[in-house]
């Protein structure tokens, strides 16, 4: 009964070794599928912004700035229409003056939001590519310890063997 024991200890002991080995090539491949999984969400991202970044500078900027021409135009001819005069240094003057500062702010602030946005979106992408090299790197890792594990339950195994001048599997 002991010799069935020991055999059956022997060979659990066999295929933990093999199922280290088996661990390490799972650890390698699980880290290199997020490493790959997060290098194509930073490049999708990269592309986003991409995008974003032309649909402002084609789009929306332009569109934005002729609304503020419109509005300017608008309060240039209802300035008009009061029948004073609109020459440097009257009333409608500084306030034409000073809607062109606020128009000139708001696209500043419009151009500003935009390129935080876009320095956020690219930030992001290099945060998922550095996380998804983390994960190569864990995986790595892993594996190198799943295999230190095998070489050690076959050194042991090698070892006990030697020393009963025969194959022991322990």
């Amino acid at each position: 009964m002991d010799l069935i024991n020991q055999t059956i200890t022997g060979w659990q002991k066999f295929m933990s070794f093999i199922g280290n080995i088996a661990a390490a090539q799972t650890a390698k491949t699980i880290g290199k599928y997020n490493e790959r999984l997060a290098y194509e969400q930073a490049a999708y991202d990269r592309k986003k912004a991409a995008v974003q970044q032309k649909v402002f500078d084609t789009i929306e900027r332009p569109r934005f700035v002729k609304q503020q021409e419109q509005a300017y135009s608008n309060f240039f001819v209802n300035a008009l229409r009061t029948g004073a005069e609109f020459r440097e240094g009257t009333t409608p003057f500084l306030v034409g003056v000073k809607n062109k500062q606020n128009q000139m702010f708001d696209l500043a602030l419009a151009d500003y939001n935009k390129e935080v946005k876009q320095n956020d979106i690219i930030n992001q992408s290099i945060l998922i590519q550095a996380r998804g090299q983390g994960e190569r790197f864990k995986g790595d890792l892993t594996a190198r310890s799943e295999m230190f594990k095998a070489a050690g339950s076959l050194l042991t195994m090698g070892y006990k063997s030697q020393q009963a001048g025969s194959l022991v599997i322990v």
